[in-house]
């Protein structure tokens, strides 16, 4: 079991998911809602969603070797099918979240002017910052409905 200052790691690990998932999920609602704050929230948003796959997966492998160590009871295997949607979904929100920052964010689209008239298609920019909206809505419902099944597991309620 992956140990931190001799905790389970998913005890440490998890708290990353539950406090940036929210975060980055909010940030992307307010980012396909309001253009004014696109130049201030793209590379913070970008960098979040990009990190936090790597952590929901780590989190989610540690919590699987703490499954494993501990009976298992009905809560635990909720929380655990629960953090299995968290990491596909972590995986498709940081996906959604750079296709809408290609499309809507100058300053990094223009890195990608190999897309040329792709990302100059209004459809498509209209498109992926309601898919970005959503995303963001779905990543933060996710990641509270995780941790609170987490919480339940652990404290009994």
């Amino acid at each position: 079991m992956i140990e931190i200052a001799g905790l389970p790691a998913h005890i440490l690990l998890v708290h990353a998911v539950v406090v940036l998932g929210p975060i980055a999920g909010l940030a992307a609602i307010v980012y396909a809602a309001a253009p004014r704050w696109r130049r201030y929230l793209a590379w913070p948003l970008g960098v979040l969603s990009l990190g936090l796959v790597p952590v929901a997966l780590v989190t989610a492998q540690a919590g699987e070797q703490l499954e494993k160590s501990r009976p298992a009871t009905a809560m635990i295997r909720a929380h655990a099918q629960q953090g299995d949607v968290l990491k596909i979904v972590s995986i498709i929100f940081f996906v959604i979240v750079a296709a809408m920052i290609v499309v809507s964010f100058e300053p990094i689209g223009r890195r990608f002017a190999f897309l040329g008239p792709l990302r100059e298609t209004r459809i498509l920019r209209i498109v992926l910052l309601v898919a970005g909206a959503l995303a963001g809505a779905f990543f933060l419902y996710q990641s509270i409905i995780t941790g609170h099944s987490g919480a339940s597991s652990v404290w009994g309620r």
